[in-house]
């Protein structure tokens, strides 16, 4: 059987990757027993449950096929990254709304279709629903704005 790298099979082994890194990582984490769990519980469940999907998506391009892998998208790949770590590492700095407007703004580069007449209001939205959730309503230990800033 001849089996052609199809995005179903990229996929699979991409989950199957993950699932064995997280096993080999939480090795060494405590089990602890059925009444008292560990802190190695969830990541070993959760890396067997990307493992067996990755053997599942690699069954199922065996069988049934998949489409030709595609170029992938550069650009959106690279931009969510970035996103992801500038919100990480401006959080505790600059503040909830610095770094949730720096990071959307990241994620909005990600694709050309964005429309920034449509954003700016969405962007205001969240940044409101942000500070109300997360600071407010759940109390979270966050700073809305930069430390030293007049405001705060």
């Amino acid at each position: 059987m001849r089996m052609s790298v199809s995005q179903d099979f990229a996929a699979g082994l991409l989950l199957l990757a993950f699932g064995v890194a997280g096993l080999w990582i939480g090795a060494d984490y405590p089990m602890g027993t059925a009444q008292r769990p560990g802190t190695g519980v969830l990541p070993m469940i959760l890396s067997w449950c990307l493992v067996g999907t990755g053997v599942l998506l690699w069954i199922k391009t065996a069988i049934a096929g998949s489409a030709r892998l595609t170029p992938w998208a550069w650009r959106p790949a690279i931009l969510i990254t970035l996103a992801t770590v500038a919100f990480a590492l401006l959080v505790d700095r600059l503040g909830l709304l610095v770094a949730m407007l720096v990071s959307m703004t990241f994620a909005a580069l990600g694709t050309p279709e964005t429309r920034w007449r449509e954003y700016i209001p969405f962007a205001l939205l969240m940044l409101a629903l942000g500070v109300g959730l997360f600071i407010y309503a759940l109390g979270m230990p966050i700073t809305a704005l930069p430390a030293g800033y007049p405001w705060k």
